[in-house]
């Protein structure tokens, strides 16, 4: 796993939406780095221009290569689609982490239910992705439920930093971050890699009331193959594993969801 990766994850858990105001200096600072990007940027025309005149072929730094990169390298050259079927079948959602003998899921053939202002839940919808499609799964007799998504972003890069980092955006900005001690206990797992599987990220939380109650468990995993994104969503009562040190989705059952979703 790249270390960018794990300085991310780190990132995201000093909450850096609190950024102090820039002092004065900086300001102008920043001033100076604009003025000479453009004087930069106006001087790029004229070199072309000289470039094509004394016939010089390939880029202005001297690149002959034939596999030069694109000329604007922000956007992917291959954009995937998503699979005609990108859903994962209920025979997939069986034995989910701790929760044996879970499943078999039926599949409602329906998106999953928009979560209002104070669900903590994520919303992949939000995430700037070109294309949205999700699923929601049920048990008879049971008030678990699994929610699938499938994101299609235009840029690579972009899929990844969704995986990242969104859903983690989404459950601070939604979720209690604590709890009353006289209403229970929660504990939270955040922004964890999933083992096996690059880029995959998975949280975590479980709150334990402090009266009659079934506690209740909520996991998150995300996870990218090139522009195509899966989120996957479970939610029940109980305890997912001893002490809640069971998890829901591991590597092999995302590499599934990817490899129906992106075909």
């Amino acid at each position: 796993m790249p270390d960018r990766v794990q300085e991310t994850l780190l990132s995201l858990r000093v909450d850096t939406d609190r950024t102090a105001p820039a002092d004065s200096v900086s300001v102008r600072r920043r001033g100076d780095q604009r003025s000479r990007h453009q004087a930069v940027g106006s001087a790029l025309p004229v070199a072309a221009l000289l470039a094509g005149a004394i016939g010089i072929s390939g880029s202005l730094g001297g690149n002959d290569r034939a596999d030069a990169p694109p000329a604007n390298p922000t956007v992917s050259t291959t954009r995937q689609s998503i699979a005609p079927q990108p859903f994962l079948a209920p025979t997939d959602l069986t034995n989910l982490g701790g929760y044996d003998g879970v499943g078999p899921f039926i599949d409602a053939g329906e998106a999953p239910p928009v979560p209002d202002a104070r669900d903590c839940r994520v919303r992949p919808a939000q995430w700037g992705a070109a294309e949205v499609r999700g699923d929601r799964y049920y048990q008879e007799g049971s008030d678990a439920q699994v929610f699938e998504y499938v994101l299609r972003f235009d840029d690579a890069a972009d899929a990844e930093q969704a995986a990242l980092k969104r859903a983690y955006t989404d459950l601070v900005a939604t979720c209690p971050a604590t709890v009353d001690p006289t209403e229970g206990t929660l504990s939270t797992r955040e922004s964890v890699l999933v083992p096996g599987l690059d880029g995959a990220v998975r949280h975590s939380r479980y709150f334990v009331p402090e009266f009659a109650s079934e506690p209740n468990y909520y996991e998150v995993a995300t996870a990218h193959q090139g522009t195509v994104l899966v989120v996957l969503e479970w939610r029940a009562s109980g305890n997912p594993g001893e002490e809640s040190s069971g998890w829901a989705w591991d590597a092999a059952r995302l590499q599934t969801a990817l490899d129906r979703a992106a075909g």
